[in-house]
């Protein structure tokens, strides 16, 4: 069955559903009315309809019928209370509790939740839906990851870099997971989209490098985005149709509401500009004529439930992008294409009244393929990472003690490096394939002490493997393992420990420590800024990433407004870069890397106003990140590819009326680190540049200000319908997407003239969307 088949199936599917149950939604948060914050596990019922759902972590909700209806609100600890509305006013609703006044003998109510953020651990942050579609839109959509750069801590980077940056590290060193699904490369459009539709999204959460041990984590962080439920959430079709990208995303369920589905398939036509943007630009301020770039993806979630308590989940994700530059005049002519397939299958069942049971199997592939000539030398290279894993683990909540601890594991085969380089007329081949395995087990306690005094304490256990075929030959060592023979075997472990002291009801500290393992490397090829950096497992001869980090956090929330700040220390071990400049056709593959190790620090601020007509947040980092190798400069402390001193993001949003709202986002970083000559010298009639440090040049700042508007138009026929008008880099800077040294010859061998050329990759980009719900 070809894709396109598959895609008409899942369409034909949810329209047919549409069909035949044909509803309108209305969403809402239910607050305190002390406090202002929001109130989880709130249960409504709409007792006309007889549907009924829980208020998320969030206090939010949505609910689906027809018509006027009446909302019952119950909790145990507010007071009941009863809401009239209709379906199709298309009113987002904010509904007021108030808490019960009992006076009886002490009461021990025990239940079950399924928390995902520890709040006794610091530096972590959540986003919902609604946050993500406030922002200002990218390109015509809201955008997950540039909603994961407004929060401090998660830095800006640079022109076509669209990894994520936590706290000094590298975007190997994040975990990024879509409904227990792991996406190696997170971004399309080189960081102007993110591979999360926006328009199944439900919400995000991070953690900055404390991740529970039931939460497993890179080095840096732990991102975890989860889809909305079909059986609870929006029923029917929505989507956005824009000038660079459309989306058309749909949601249904069964009558008896045991089965639903949500798919969302996403397309840019950017390839159709290279002709029509030459009737309006000139040549040299083409970019669409030197450049060529498509990406698709398609996700989505299936959940059956055959009774209450008990719930499987089926979730994929497949998506690719293509491109390419072509420039003569700076003899740049290469083209990539990489991308991410997924799947993953979940059951949870209670077990009791105080515990779950979550099993899960998942598979992910990721791969990049670049090509091209890039100053007069060809290069061919591909890169393939697989992953096939299991899991069981069991929550159990009680009075005091949130319980959680499970087993797993996982099955690796990595082809890190297939490549044919040529220099000059000497043409180099190589391939390497690793096979791993690991199982690994978990317990963690987050504990009680007092209402105002929380612990949470965790370890995690990995026994890895390597796995033959193996062969690594030196001076030194030989080792060789056939195939399906045990190369190599260890132990590894993980630590975590989080103390949370609460001043007042709306603020107070935290403070951790956490000592991760990565089994993973993403090795950088280049200074240039491509998303074909190779991933490679740890071998017998390349040890995994570990570190330390310590954090101190403060948090202070108001019903208006929110502010944290964070001072953090990092330490981190087997750092590799990739060195192309060894001799030798027969040489280990291990033997291409640097090993080193990487430090880093910094503080951070954050303020945000929550609830108005008028929302916004500053975030501001200051912070340093610095790698150290051996082999390097003698070991001396370098400023990494990735270190910004300074990273700065201001975002507001203002609802003028019903019909119009606006929002801005202005980021602002120090510029990229990157390796440039410091003198050149003649030798022998060539050209040969003289180095003084690594990374010992600066790009210029990156700054950048995307502004958006949308209108939302009445309509008979549409749920909603709103037009969305939005401009990236309103004023047109030409942040660096890369930079180097061109040398134009004259008529003799001295006659020279070097100059530094820059490429950049988005200009003033206007689009307009339209958006649709029916």
């Amino acid at each position: 069955m070809t894709l396109r088949t598959l895609l008409f199936l899942f369409f034909a599917a949810g329209m047919a559903f549409h069909a035949f149950a044909q509803s309108y939604c209305i969403s809402g948060r239910v607050v305190d009315s002390e406090t202002k914050k929001p109130v989880p596990d709130i249960h409504l019922w709409a007792s006309r309809s007889e549907r009924g759902t829980i208020t998320d972590r969030y206090g939010s909700f949505q609910i689906c019928g027809e018509g006027d209806d009446v909302l019952v609100l119950s909790h145990t600890a507010y007071q009941s209370k009863r809401v009239a509305f209709n379906y199709e006013r298309n009113d987002t609703l904010t509904i007021v509790v108030e808490k019960k006044e009992i006076l009886t003998d002490e009461v021990k109510i025990t239940g079950q939740r399924d928390v995902l953020i520890d709040k006794s651990v610091p530096a972590t942050g959540q986003i919902a839906r609604g946050d993500i579609l406030r922002l200002p839109s990218v390109l015509g959509e809201a955008d997950v990851v540039s909603a994961l750069r407004q929060l401090p801590g998660i830095q800006s980077v640079g022109e076509g870099i669209g990894g994520i940056y936590v706290r000094g590290g590298s975007p190997g060193q994040n975990r990024v997971l879509l409904d227990g699904m792991e996406l190696m490369n997170p971004v399309h459009l080189m960081g102007a989209y993110s591979v999360f539709n926006p328009l199944t999204t439900e919400d995000v959460s991070v953690y900055k490098g404390h991740s529970p041990v039931s939460v497993r984590s890179g080095l840096s962080s732990s991102i975890i985005v989860s889809s909305g439920d079909p059986l609870s959430g929006f029923r029917g079709v929505m989507g956005s149709l824009g000038n660079i990208a459309s989306n058309l995303t749909f949601s249904s369920r069964s009558k008896n509401e045991k089965f639903g589905i949500t798919a969302g398939l996403r397309r840019s036509y950017l390839e159709l500009y290279r002709g029509i943007a030459g009737l309006f630009l000139s040549e040299e301020e083409n970019y669409f004529k030197r450049s060529f770039y498509s990406f698709y993806d398609f996700n989505g979630k299936m959940v059956f439930q055959p009774q209450p308590g008990s719930r499987f989940t089926l979730s994929w994700y497949v998506g690719q992008d293509d491109f390419k530059i072509d420039d003569d005049e700076l003899t740049y002519d290469a083209g990539t294409n990489y991308g991410n397939n997924a799947a993953a299958l979940q059951w949870v069942k209670r077990t009791g009244s105080n515990g779950s049971l979550k099993v899960s199997a998942a598979y992910t592939s990721a791969w990049s393929d670049f090509k091209g000539e890039i100053i007069q030398n060809d290069l061919n290279f591909k890169s393939r990472h697989q992953k096939l894993s299991f899991g069981a683990g069991m929550t159990n909540e009680y009075e005091k003690h949130l319980l959680r601890y499970g087993v797993g594991g996982a099955w690796y085969k990595t082809t890190p490096q297939d490549m044919h380089l040529t220099v000059l007329e000497d043409t180099t081949s190589y391939k390497d394939v690793f096979r791993n395995s690991e199982v690994t087990l978990y317990f963690e306690d987050t504990y009680r002490w007092t209402p105002d005094i929380s612990l949470y304490a965790g370890v995690r256990g990995f026994y890895y493997t390597s796995w033959g075929p193996y062969q690594y030959d030196n001076d030194d060592v030989f080792i060789y393992s056939n195939n399906g023979e045990i190369a190599d075997q260890k132990w590894y472990w993980s630590y975590s420990a989080a103390l949370s002291y609460a001043i007042t009801g709306s603020d107070g500290f935290k403070i951790a420590w956490t000592r991760p393992v990565q089994m993973r490397h993403l090795a950088t090829l280049s200074s240039m800024p491509l998303p074909n950096d190779l991933w490679m497992m740890a071998s017998p001869r390349l040890e995994p990433q570990m570190g330390h980090q310590w954090s101190v956090g403060y948090e202070r929330e108001t019903p208006v407004f929110y502010f944290s700040t964070g001072i953090f220390v990092r330490l981190m071990q087997n750092q590799v870069i990739f060195n192309f400049n060894i001799d030798g056709n027969e040489m280990n593959f291990e033997d291409h890397f640097f090993h080193g190790k990487g430090r880093a620090w910094g503080i951070e601020f954050s303020a945000k106003k929550n609830i108005g007509d008028l929302r916004g947040n500053i975030n501001y980092t200051l912070s340093k990140s610095e790698r150290s190798f051996p082999d390097i400069f003698d070991g001396a402390w370098f400023n990494d590819k990735f270190d910004r001193t300074h990273d700065l993001s201001l975002m507001s949003s203002f609802k003028l009326s019903e019909k119009w709202s606006f929002s801005a986002n202005w980021t602002y970083a120090t510029g990229m680190s990157m390796t440039l000559p410091s003198g050149r010298m003649w030798m022998m009639g060539s050209i040969m540049n003289d180095y003084d440090g690594y990374n010992n040049f600066r790009l210029p700042p990156y700054h950048r200000l995307d502004l958006s508007a949308s209108l939302r138009l009445k309509s008979n026929t549409f749920k909603e319908s709103t037009l969305d008008f939005s401009v990236i880099n309103a004023y047109n800077r030409a942040n660096p997407y890369f930079v180097f040294y061109k040398v134009i010859r004259g008529d003799s061998n001295y006659d020279i003239d070097i100059r530094a050329a820059q490429v950049s990759l988005f200009p003033l980009m206007p689009s307009v969307s339209w958006k649709f719900k029916f």
